[in-house]
């Protein structure tokens, strides 16, 4: 009894819920031109850009920490990662931290460091041409050196000269600076011949000037002057302009300070970046190297004008005897000097067409009054 039941009330539940979904009403059918309605689609994320790829590089240059060039390498480096936005993140290191101070050209050669730094006079063992990108004695000064880079043969020769002898990128100079100081000493040189048997550190060109004339040269990098001098293993050295030396504390080990802008009217830094990295780089990377490199360069040369002069002062205060070199010591000098690039000359046709140009761009300038 109770099972019928059962069934029954199954059979009536079963029949109310087909009526139900019968009386459902229909969704009427779009009116004639009327579009139906559009399902609601999910939203898709849209994927994340990749990340650029950041390129890191190491420059090295050849001065010591305590030497304020060296914050043109600091300054060129920062430059280029802010220009590039962080695409090429470039970190400068002082001369020595990766390889020999003053290598650093055949430390970019060999792919060891990605760019570097130094004076193109330090490569004169394997290039007796270099030093003429680098100074002249009795030659053009440091404006007259920027401009015979930018709107002359310079940056044209520096470039064939590096490039066809090493795997690297010429890029620029950091920076042509003022005449620099002629020697520090410890003895007095009132006349040529206090030349002779003198120990003195210099380098390039004008060490074999100056060894012509009997003076004892050598050469090792500017971080071991200080101590050299202090202990008396040299009499007398060249380095740089005032500012430089002072913040080097040459002042403490010499007394003397002779003047004149003969042996060296200016220096600079040539900077190389490793050929093949050089060609891994976009156009605007490349471009922005080249900027970076040219603005420090010249902000360089400003910033050191106005601090030799601040400098100069100091030295009088702390009691270093400034003085101009003797007149007829500057001119010897200056006769050996012209003897010295005529036999180089006459021996080396590329030394000749390099400083041909070179004399040939001083004399339009000292035409236009540009000194």
């Amino acid at each position: 009894m109770r099972r019928s039941v059962l069934v029954m009330l199954v059979t009536l539940l079963a029949l109310g819920a087909l009526l139900i979904s019968g009386c459902a009403p229909e969704v009427a059918p779009p009116a004639e031109g009327e579009e139906p309605p559009a399902e609601e689609e999910e939203e898709e994320e849209e994927p994340a850009a990749p990340e650029a790829k950041v390129i890191k590089w190491q420059l090295q240059g050849h001065p010591p920490v305590a030497d304020f060039y060296h914050q043109g390498d600091l300054r060129i480096a920062e430059h280029i990662t802010v220009m590039s936005g962080g695409r090429l993140e470039v970190e400068a290191f002082a001369g020595g931290s990766i390889v020999p101070a003053t290598e650093e050209l055949e430390g970019v050669h060999q792919g060891i460091l990605n760019m570097g730094s130094a004076c193109p006079m330090y490569n004169v063992g394997k290039f007796p041409q270099a030093a003429l990108f680098d100074m002249v004695s009795g030659g053009m000064t440091a404006l007259q050196m920027f401009l015979w880079h930018a709107r002359g043969d310079g940056d044209a020769l520096a470039a064939d000269f590096w490039e066809s002898k090493m795997n690297v990128k010429y890029i620029g100079s950091k920076g042509f600076l003022p005449p620099e100081i002629w020697a520090h000493t410890n003895k007095k040189i009132e006349k040529p011949s206090d030349l002779d048997g003198l120990k003195m550190r210099c380098a390039g060109d004008g060490g074999e000037i100056l060894a012509s004339m009997g003076v004892a040269t050598v050469y090792f990098p500017g971080a071991e002057i200080y101590e050299s001098a202090q202990r008396g293993v040299i009499d007398a050295f060249e380095y740089a302009s005032p500012f430089l030396n002072w913040g080097m504390g040459f002042h403490e080990v010499t007394d003397y300070l002779y003047m004149s802008p003969s042996r060296a009217p200016t220096d600079c830094g040539h900077v190389w970046v490793n050929r093949d990295d050089w060609e891994e780089l976009t156009p605007d990377l490349q471009q922005i190297v080249l900027d970076a490199v040219a603005v420090v360069g010249f902000d360089y040369y400003a910033e050191s004008v106005v601090r030799d002069d601040e400098a100069l002062v100091e030295y009088y205060n702390y009691g270093t005897e400034v003085m101009s070199l003797p007149a007829e010591v500057e001119e010897a000098y200056l006769e050996a000097a012209m003897e010295f690039y005529a036999a180089k000359s006459a021996a080396d046709p590329l030394y000749k067409k390099i400083l041909d140009s070179h004399w040939e761009f001083k004399a339009i300038c000292d035409r236009a009054g540009i000194g």
